[in-house]
């Protein structure tokens, strides 16, 4: 970006702290972005640090990790480049942003003293290296905590678990990493940290000068967090101080219990609830060394997927659809469904809301494998070729009852190793088949691989969305009695036909199966493809439309309208509704027409259903 940034108006900056780089963007009060600046780790830092990719890895027991002195060294490296920039740093009146997510960073008993007595001649690593107890944090990557994965497991359930903090286990989640570093690896550590932070709050933190409470939105990915009671579960601290009664043998009698309890909850210190409120006005040493404005309000950062969410005016039902390497489907609700199968966090901009999310692993590549063998097939010339692939999905103008799964890798959602199965409907029965067999043939790959995974995203957005308020295309009553009636019937007869559906060991419910999103937005390189997007977006039916949309920089982005929002409803005191405040954004965005073929999928719905509950090795 090369805009001339303006020297009157205020100002906002939104950081994106990812695993290879700091970004920080620049936006007006009219959500415009002006400028952008970054600094990648591997350039800058990879002598200093030794990283790769921006981490440190160990092969052998999977431990993945980053340099936390690297991250303080970026601030100074993007700030020092703003400085010679001549940017008016005097402008900027709120700051907000995204981190990695699930990453935790350990503060000794120095660290306040340290944070509060910066000085500016000096970078931030050096003078806040014996602030640390440890001068490393878990990566997202890092899968060397199934030990701890067990234990929650058996202390808790996996099922158990996704109820009471809205996840299953997860080998990055911060309440494990938490157990391997307090009992494993590192215990001498642990005993010597006073505060442990999240990634959002330990850059909030540096911001401020002072060590600031969790973020509750980003709390939701450790493991730890009750959603419901809003508290921290005292069962799975324990699991993470390393004195679980099952687990640990350690009875709640026992002195060592209480006093573990109270040491981990003194280290987490409390979780602030979801506002629009400052956490406090920017350190002294940023005003010193760089002249930004004195008044600078510094707003929680969050994760990077639930920033995401908020550099687009997503309204509750709303879905992002991302169609990458893997496919990750966001989507924003009301209702807490909770499932073993995807994640629910606290929504960071809305009270009672929740972002669902559900990660998919066989994403582009399982599109690709087929699309190459299509192509194969035809004897295409350009084996890279999606026109052939396309003009397969523009002819298929319903659903024909064949249906496959492609599994080019093993899928974590549902957990099932690599495999591919194909399977036909044949009087009312579900019968697998192969590959030119029952009139299965190459052209149904290509429209089954694009509708398996939309119907898969329908059936589980579905119980999250299923309590939310439908309406119809230009109203906001609910869908009409008539519609209701029609619908309870589709849902007989799909049920007298094939029985009652589960879904990841969960049955499917009238409103589930019901529920229609808001609208769908489609980014990454999948939504390129028009056919694509077009036939997920007939069988996903939104009531208000397909979009599909660019949004490079999404989590900076978000950061920094988080930030322009905060400052906004505090200026007028009071909560300002944020998808309204954002809304200007819809007159950018591109909305395709699709032929709404979201009845006739039904037939579909259940077919993939029964094809996972049957057939998936």
């Amino acid at each position: 970006m090369t805009v001339e940034l303006p020297r009157t108006e205020p100002l906002f900056l939104g950081f994106d702290l990812s695993t290879q780089q700091l970004k920080i963007i620049v936006t007006n009060e009219k959500l415009i972005a002006l400028k952008s600046y970054n600094v990648e780790f591997d350039i800058a830092f990879k002598e200093k640090y030794g990283i790769t990719k921006g981490v440190l890895s160990n092969k052998e027991d999977g431990e993945v990790v980053s340099p936390v002195g690297m991250w303080l060294d970026s601030i100074n490296h993007v700030f020092d480049q703003m400085k010679k920039d001549d940017f008016p740093f005097n402008q900027v009146v709120g700051i907000s942003g995204s981190c990695q997510q699930h990453g935790s960073v350990f503060w000794s008993h120095e660290a306040e003293n340290l944070l509060n007595k910066l000085q500016k001649d000096q970078d931030l690593s050096g003078q806040l290296q014996d602030a640390l107890s440890w001068d490393k944090s878990p990566n997202w990557q890092d899968h060397s905590t199934l030990e701890e994965s067990d234990a929650f497991v058996e202390a808790i359930g996996r099922e158990e678990l996704a109820e009471i903090t809205g996840s299953r286990d997860h080998l990055r989640f911060t309440g494990l990493q938490i157990r391997k570093f307090a009992t494993r690896s590192h215990p001498e550590k642990y005993a010597n940290t006073s505060r442990i932070s999240l990634v959002s709050s330990f850059i909030t933190s540096v911001l401020i000068g002072q060590i600031t409470e969790l973020e509750e939105s980003d709390a939701c990915g450790m493991n730890l967090y009750d959603i419901k009671s809003g508290d921290f579960n005292e069962e799975l601290l324990a699991l993470a101080a390393g004195v679980h009664p099952k687990v640990d043998n350690i009875t709640k009698e026992d002195p060592k219990y209480k006093t573990a309890i109270e040491d981990i909850k003194t280290k987490l210190g409390k979780i602030s609830p979801i506002t629009y409120k400052s956490s406090g006005s920017i350190s002294s040493y940023f005003i010193e060394k760089y002249g930004i404005n004195c008044n600078c309000q510094i707003y929680s950062f969050t994760g990077d997927n639930l920033a995401t969410i908020l550099s687009l005016p997503l309204q509750p039902n709303d879905c992002l659809i991302s169609l990458g390497t893997s496919t990750t489907v966001l989507l924003i609700t009301k209702n807490y469904q909770p499932s073993s199968q995807y994640h629910l966090f606290k929504h960071p901009t809305i009270p009672d809301g929740y972002m669902g999310m559900i990660c998919y692993c066989n994403g582009s590549l399982a599109r690709e494998k087929i699309r190459d063998e299509v192509n194969e097939y035809y004897k295409i010339e350009d084996s890279k070729s999606w026109d052939k692939f396309s003009e397969i999905l523009d002819k298929s103008v319903k659903f024909d009852n064949k249906l496959g799964i492609f599994f080019p890798l093993g899928e974590i959602v549902p957990q099932a190793k690599a495999q591919t199965v194909r399977a036909v409907l044949e009087n009312d029965k579900v019968i697998e088949v192969g590959l030119d067999t029952h009139g299965f043939d190459v052209d149904h790959d290509a429209r089954a691989i694009v509708e398996s995974q939309a119907l898969s995203c329908r059936l589980r957005a579905g119980p999250m969305l299923s309590k939310s308020t439908q309406s119809r295309p230009g109203s906001n009553s609910p869908e009409p009695e008539s519609q209701q009636v029609k619908l309870k019937q589709i849902y007989n007869d799909v049920v007298e036909k094939y029985g009652d559906l589960y879904t990841d060991g969960k049955k499917q419910t009238f409103e589930s199966l019901t529920a229609r999103p808001n609208r769908c937005y489609y980014v990454g390189g999948g939504s390129n493809n028009l056919s694509i997007i077009s036939k997920m977006g007939s069988i996903l039916g939104p009531i208000n439309g397909n979009y599909k949309v660019e949004i490079p920089n999404a989590c900076a982005l978000g950061g920094a309208y988080k930030a322009s929002w905060s400052f906004e409803c505090e200026q007028k005191g009071e909560w300002i509704n944020y998808q309204q405040y954002i809304n200007q954004l819809m007159k950018d965005l591109n909305n395709f027409d699709v032929e709404d073929k979201w009845v006739e999928y039904f037939d579909g719905v259940a077919l993939l259903a029964k094809m996972e509950e049957k057939f998936l090795k």
